[in-house]
């Protein structure tokens, strides 16, 4: 049976409260890392507290507005509440996307040209995505084939096609960095364990799982298919879930940061071995080099 409107609206709300119980756990893993630290907050930790809140805000009148519709029909204040929510879906796309582009900066040493262009180009989707949603809140019906402006679709898609390619430039550039990084210190240390964690850096800190969530969500509006409304909620909680787990892992000591400097210090290892004669470290069994992933 073809999936209809209806039908993808029930399944996606189940979809995107299911990884709302995912993205609740991360985020008390973080609570519980920034009580351990035992230090005064930075602003991207209060980015993270502003990123749950809006997500939590967003299922709630998400799931509100899709069940309205999908069992008693639309009413007056339906329009409105579809409005928030894809506000706030857009605004969490923005969020998102300042706190990785933080992440890219730190990655790369704190070189401003490198997330010059990302910056630029999350701004402009975001604004080009407000055009819309403020627009959204004079309809009275949230049912969309129903309503649509002809000018929404082009403009939308522009502003989500701008915030892929945000996603997509955040990513090559953090992929390119974290790859370079270990093919230079590559000759401290060579075990399974070490290259597992690089590879999990590349694929959690890389973002590269919101990028295709995105793609598939771009496609989908793009052709107006009644797929979109099925992944619309699940890909808003995905742009908390995935930068809160980048943060978690960053507090965990498993991230880019932690593997640099254990790289750095089996090299210092191995070359104190090489002049000492004697067997470092860093040329040792990988057994002896701890690097949870």
């Amino acid at each position: 049976m073809a999936l209809d409107w209806a039908g993808a609206q029930f399944i996606g709300t189940f979809l995107e409260w299911g990884l709302m119980g995912a993205y609740m756990i991360i985020f008390g893993l973080c609570i519980q890392i920034l009580r351990k630290r035992r230090a005064a907050l930075r602003v991207v930790d209060y980015g993270l507290f502003v990123l749950f809140a809006l997500c939590l805000s967003f299922v709630i009148l998400d799931t509100c507005q899709q069940f309205q519709s999908i069992l008693h029909g639309d009413a007056p204040w339906t329009g409105k509440v579809n409005s928030a929510a894809s506000t706030l879906c857009i605004t969490l796309d923005f969020l998102s996307q300042v706190i990785l582009i933080y992440r890219c900066w730190i990655v790369w040493g704190g070189r401003f040209w490198v997330i010059a262009l990302p910056a630029l180009l999350a701004l402009t989707a975001w604004v080009a995505g407000l055009c819309v949603t403020i627009d959204l809140a004079s309809m009275t019906s949230s049912w969309y084939p129903e309503f649509m402006r002809e000018w929404w679709v082009p403009l939308a898609t522009s502003g989500m096609a701008i915030s892929l390619a945000t996603n997509a430039t955040v990513s090559a550039l953090m992929i390119g960095r974290i790859l370079h990084v270990y093919r230079v210190s590559h000759g401290a240390s060579h075990g399974t364990a070490r290259r597992a964690s690089w590879a999990a850096s590349v694929f959690l800190e890389s973002a590269i799982v919101l990028f295709f969530a995105q793609l598939l969500f771009v496609l989908f509006y793009a052709l107006d298919h009644p797929a979109f409304v099925l992944v619309a909620g699940p890909v808003t909680v995905i742009y908390g879930l995935n930068c809160t787990a980048i943060m978690v892992r960053v507090g965990m000591n498993h991230s880019y940061e932690t593997n640099l400097r254990r790289e750095s210090e089996a090299a210092v290892r191995y070359l104190e071995g090489r002049t000492s004669g004697q067997p470092s470290e860093g040329s040792r069994s990988d057994e002896k080099l701890h690097s949870p992933v």
